[in-house]
């Protein structure tokens, strides 16, 4: 797979392409029923889409006919344009990526300085990796749950600290958590908005779980993440 890291099963049904920090990718996840397999995140940029899908087919597993936005910023939204199937997300994410891309159609320049903006967005995008932002396709209004055929996914809206369009995507057959960035404070400040925390982790305290994954680290127990985040 030229290099290209490995899926890690995280349940029976669940596995994640690990987080890499020099290029700023979060974990994306696969999840596996008996009919349909669902992601949950789309990545950086098209290139994070192919390694997902690369380390996908090197274990023989279908790719995803649904990919899940937790929230809107670039290194779990970009690769969107380049996914398999259909995309979801709540509304507040789509008119975050509606404005940034109005934006850079109105402005090329706003790509090019996005592009320049961060070593790790450089690293991302070297060597001509093309730059496209397109809102997702079905919008998560509500609380709503997908079935892949044995296998049920809970979508959940939350409240995060760190957007104001988290969404919380929930195994519950495999008691797995994923929260994409919800528990960070808010970008860039890092201010923290320690009631939208807290509220946060009522939500997953009240959940019955066994690993939570986020964005940038490895796996938590729940146990784990509840401690970490207070």
């Amino acid at each position: 797979m030229n290099g290209v890291t490995r899926l890690q099963r995280i349940s029976e049904h669940v596995w994640i392409l690990p987080f890499n920090s020099p290029k700023d990718r979060p974990n994306l996840g696969y999840i596996l029923g008996d009919e349909k397999a669902l992601a949950v995140d789309a990545g950086h940029s098209a290139s994070h889409v192919e390694d997902f899908y690369d380390a996908i087919r090197a274990e023989g597993l279908p790719l995803p006919q649904f990919t899940v936005i937790t929230h809107w910023h670039w290194d779990h939204s970009f690769g969107m344009y380049a996914v398999n199937g259909e995309t979801l997300a709540r509304q507040e994410t789509n008119d975050k990526l509606e404005k940034i891309k109005a934006e850079m159609d109105a402005d090329p320049d706003k790509a090019s300085r996005f592009l320049s903006s961060d070593p790790t967005i450089r690293r991302e995008y070297a060597g001509g990796v093309p730059l496209k932002v397109v809102p997702a396709d079905i919008i998560v209004d509500e609380d709503q749950t997908i079935d892949l055929g044995g296998v049920i996914v809970e979508l959940r809206k939350s409240a995060s600290p760190h957007t104001d369009d988290a969404l919380l995507v929930y195994v519950p057959g495999d008691r797995v958590l994923f929260v994409g960035d919800a528990q960070l404070g808010e970008f860039p400040s890092w201010r923290m908005d320690w009631d939208k925390l807290a509220a946060l982790a009522d939500t997953v305290r009240k959940l019955d779980v066994d690993v939570v994954i986020d964005g940038h680290w490895k796996p938590y127990t729940k146990e784990q993440f509840l401690a970490e985040i207070g």
